[in-house]
């Protein structure tokens, strides 16, 4: 009988911190999960140096309707930055770019190119459901070392997002395991 009390507290106990810690995200105002992704990273680019000047290591943020991703970055539980996001209803389109770049590096036609597309904000620096259209601007370049990089610029936005053939590999199949409702990661929040 001793041993079933003990058993049935220490039940509520768990129970009772499982839906606090549902109460205080949603009370918080936090709509998102973050998951840490091995190996998933870029660079910030200096188009002035056509270089990289600093590694980043990116987590991915995915809302909780599954609906929205983003490259973000986990700082603790009530604090993350965001970078750049996609959207499920205009996936394909949004990835498109990526896979276009893929392409051209394997081409090695090292001719220079740049695709716009104007879209859903989604993440950029911080709102996870910002749908204010905005230019994403894709550069297919080499830097100095002759290495064939993507940049991303968002509009109105001072940074610059290099990623190389392996990183950009690694963000579409982090990309396309989020859209087919795939693990992505492991869970930091």
């Amino acid at each position: 009988m001793k041993h079933s009390v003990y058993k049935f507290a220490l039940m509520l106990g768990l129970l009772s911190l499982g839906a606090c810690s549902t109460a205080d995200k949603y009370a918080s105002g936090r709509y998102y999960e973050i998951y840490s992704v091995s190996g998933l990273g870029g660079c910030e680019f200096k188009p002035a140096f056509n270089d990289c000047a600093e590694q980043r290591v990116f987590d991915v943020k995915i809302s909780d309707n599954k609906e929205k991703v983003a490259l973000a970055k986990f700082i603790n539980p009530s604090d993350s930055v965001s970078y750049f996001g996609f959207i499920r209803n205009d996936y394909q389109a949004q990835v498109k770019p990526i896979r276009d770049f893929l392409a051209w590096a394997q081409a090695d036609t090292h001719t220079a190119k740049r695709l716009t597309m104007k879209r859903p904000a989604g993440n950029t620096y911080g709102y996870l459901f910002e749908n204010r259209e905005v230019e994403y601007q894709f550069d297919f370049t080499q830097t100095r070392a002759g290495v064939p990089m993507l940049v991303i610029h968002i509009d109105g936005k001072d940074r610059y997002f290099g990623l190389t053939v392996e990183q950009a590999k690694k963000l579409l199949s982090t990309l396309d395991a989020w859209y087919d409702n795939r693990s992505v990661g492991y869970k930091l929040t």
